[in-house]
């Protein structure tokens, strides 16, 4: 899958902190960077900056490369079959 061409954003204005710590994030940012409700994402600071970077799991680059490693198992019949 090829990731989304980047595209740049417009600027919509300075964004506000809620009382609840929460931040809207422009929609055409998120679209452009191929993020969806849902998605995970690391927040972290940067020489005094937030840095919002998608999460990228350890087992992102295992997955597809084990044989089953993405299927749905079936617990009870494989415990079944060790016995």
């Amino acid at each position: 899958m090829e990731p989304p061409k980047r595209r740049r954003a417009r600027r919509a204005g300075p964004a506000r902190i809620s009382s609840k710590n929460q931040v809207t994030l422009p929609a055409a940012v998120l679209r452009n960077l191929g993020l969806r409700p849902g998605d995970a994402i690391d927040i972290t600071e940067e020489e005094g900056h937030i840095v919002i970077r998608r999460h990228r799991s350890r087992f992102d680059g295992v997955i597809g490369t084990i044989p089953g490693f993405t299927e749905v198992v079936d617990v009870e019949a494989s415990r079944e079959s060790w016995t």
